[in-house]
Order: structure tokens, then sequence, then C-alpha cells
């Protein structure tokens, strides 16, 4: 049985994507496949109990083949980020899941964590093949009232669109005021209702991980970037149709475009600050179409490490952003940590206030692990050899903090000494 728990988030412009991507390989696609049948056998023994051991063990034998074939040159195979995450993607088995296409289709989440019935409404188009993949998808966030059969089947009409993406309706909680929440066992929330049909549907469906975006329409626009900024490197972008923005602010959108069809006041304060402090694309577009919608989308993709990354913590979420991570504790006004790689020295820099300690995530696509790295945490200087592990990517693995676009070897952990800011505020 295909393993439930694998939810992979970016398949990061790998397959059949674009020519510069594709360069990046390393390996064929045979190679990764073969792999991929060894990760998906480890996972299955981690979900099981049992068998992980000797899984582990034959991934690890599979992967020391690589170092003897021509373009390794006996370097180590976990330096091959876009290879790994490539045999990740194929781990899914997505050509053997029997899906409907070409019609909308109600669904229920199985086995749904939280206790209550989840409904989703999906789209494939017509033409899918999973070997045609990978595919755009877009979870959409329907208006107040609506259901979200109706907003497939009227707001999402485009041909061309369907032709091209995979749509996913998201049902929201009957009070609009907990479409922004986590939500608990017996109580629903947007954000538990949006990440369980993000997991169900990528688990079946051939997704480009890159091209995921989250959509609202009416009073879904601002429920759609309460959520987009919760968790903003498994999105691609927003797109926001017929309705304003809310009070988010956009402290966490620094890689995370945004396209506003129509929208009021706030949307355009949105953009506006969005565009003042140099973070992602912004477009404002009051007469736009499905077209319109369709062009930013295929011309829009998830930066999966980024070179600089923002990250304004809330509680519960966010905590984490693309290579970074921090500690969920209370919230502090002006809370926020910046993290900038620089490739040419090998250098990696935070700032942070009101921030003690953070993780960051390496791989050989953010910098050299063959050489000394240097992490510099307001201002002190830590430098060290960071080993590629492979009992850390595997255990980023099994909890879904790898995925295939979006792929670590190793990780550390830094004290951040206090912010001179802080020190004043006592």
């Amino acid at each position: 049985m295909r393993n439930q728990r694998l939810i992979p988030i970016a398949l990061g412009a790998l397959i059949l994507v674009s020519a510069a991507a594709r360069q990046e390989l390393i390996l064929k696609e045979s190679d990764h496949k073969k792999i991929g049948k060894q990760i998906t056998n480890c996972i299955e023994a981690f979900d099981e109990g049992k068998g992980r051991v000797k899984a582990e063990e034959d991934l690890r034998d599979a992967l020391a083949k690589w170092k003897k074939k021509k373009p390794f040159k006996e370097k180590d195979p976990l330096s091959a980020t876009q290879d790994l995450g490539a045999s990740l993607w194929y781990a899914m088995e997505y050509d053997r899941q029997k899906i409907v296409k070409g019609k909308v289709k109600e669904v229920l989440v199985p086995d749904p964590p939280f206790g209550y019935e989840v409904e989703y409404c999906i789209w494939a188009p017509s033409k899918y093949r999973a070997k045609s993949g990978p595919y755009p998808l877009i979870l959409c966030i329907p208006d107040a009232g609506q259901r979200p059969f109706d907003h497939l089947t009227e707001d999402w009409t485009s041909s061309d669109l369907r032709s091209t993406a995979i749509l996913a309706v998201i049902p929201m909680p009957e009070n609009v005021d907990d479409w922004t929440v986590v939500g608990s066992r017996g109580n629903p929330g947007g954000f538990a209702n949006l990440m369980m049909v993000f997991k169900v549907v990528t688990q079946s469906y051939a997704v480009d991980f890159d091209q995921i975006f989250i959509a609202g329409k009416g009073a879904g626009v601002a429920a759609a970037l309460e959520l987009a900024q919760f968790a903003p490197d498994r999105f691609a972008g927003v797109i926001c149709r017929t309705g304003d923005a809310g009070d988010t602010s956009h402290a966490n959108f620094r890689n995370l475009p945004v396209f506003f069809a129509g929208g009021g006041q706030n949307a355009t304060a949105f953009a506006d600050a969005m565009s003042e402090a140099g973070f992602a694309e912004c477009v404002t577009h009051p007469e736009a179409q499905e077209e319109d919608i369709l062009a930013w989308l295929t011309a829009t993709r998830r930066v999966a490490n980024p070179a600089r990354v923002s990250l304004s913590p809330q509680l519960p979420f966010p905590n984490k952003a693309y290579w970074l991570e921090i500690p969920k504790s209370e919230e502090v006004e002006g809370r926020v940590i910046h993290g900038e790689i620089d490739s040419a020295t090998n250098e990696i820099t935070i700032t942070a206030k009101h921030v003690s300690t953070v993780t960051i995530y390496f791989n050989d696509q953010m910098l050299d692990m063959d050489l000394p790295v240097t992490v510099i945490c307001n201002g002190v200087r830590n430098e060290d050899i960071i080993p590629r592990n492979f009992t850390t990517m595997m255990r980023l693995i099994y909890h879904a903090r790898n995925d295939a676009g979006r792929f670590y070897t190793a990780s550390r952990e830094y004290d951040i000494p206090r912010a001179t800011e802080d020190d004043e505020e006592g």
C-alpha cells in the first residue's frame, strides 16, 4: 500500500519544465525511478513500524552506486539536490493512482484527523496523464455561502485553464471567523481544511509543486491571503478574485507573489506595501478574467530556495519559511527574523529581534557544502564544516519537511545573541 504520510510540497523545476532545470539534473529518469522506489519502501516501513533498518540500508546501497556514475566523479550522492528531489517525486507513484478526470467530482477526505467530515470538489484536465505532468494546482476558497461544487462549476469555466491546471475547492467552516484559524479536533478551521485537501490531492495527482496556488473569491480573498502566509513556502502565489484584502500584513510575502483580479482599497494598499518593501510581484488588475489569471499563473513559479527570507512569526503559525525555522513561543510585538545567502562567500547572515534560536536547513543548491560554511547571527560568526547526513535527510522526508523541490540534507541549530534593540527594550 502506498504510504500516506509522504507529502511532497514542491517538484521544484525538475521534470519536463524548463531547459535550465533539466540541465541541473545529473542522472537519467530511470535512476530517479529506482531511488524513488527505495524511498517509497523506506516510508512504508517507517509508517508500519517495521523493516525500516533494512529499507534504509538498501537505499544507502543504491545511492552509493551513484558515485560510480561518470557525472559524479566520486562526489557525495547527497550533493545532487535536484536528482534527490526528482527521486522523491517518483516515490509518489502517481502513475498507479486511479483518479477521475474531465469532470467535477465531490470527494470526502479519507480518515480526517480532526474528527469531522471534509468534502471538497476537484477537477483534473480531461487529457490528464500522470506521465504528461507535472500539472499546476489551484486550491480555491469560495465566497461566503457558496458551495464548493457551485464555485468550481460557475467561477472556473475557462477551457484553457481547465485543460492546463488541476483545481480543488476547499470547504470552509460555516462561521467566516473560523476561516483563518487552524482548527482542532471537532472544531473546523480553515487552515486545517486547506492542508487536509492539500495532502490528499498532492498524494493522488501528478502536481507541479512549484506551481501550487491558493485562490480566494469574495470573502475568500482575505482568507487566502491569511492562510498563505501561515505556510508561505508551500505556495507559488496567491490569486485574489473580486474581493478585497483583509488586514493580513505583507511581512511574510517576501517571496510570495500575489495577483488581484479586482479588489478594493485594501488590495491597493497591500500591493503598495509589497512594492515599497521590495518584495515579490503584486499585481492589481481590476478587469482581469480567467485568461489573465492563466497567463500570470503560467509565468509564476515558487522560488524553493530563495537567497533572502523574511519571517514575522505568529502563533501557532508561521514559525518557519523555506530554509529557516524558529521555535514556537509567545507572541512578542516586533519579533522578526531575516536570512540572506551569499553563495559567493558561502555565508548565511541572520538578523533577528526577539528570537534566540534558529534552525537552518542546508543543501548544495544554497551553498557549497564541501567547503566551510559561515553563519553570522546578529554579528556573531560561526564557521563550520556541515556534513551532509543521510539520517537527517530521511528524518526530513518522513516528517514531510523535505519535498521534491526543496530538499535538504543537513540542518543545524544556532544561538542568536540579543539584538541591540532587544537590550534597549529590557
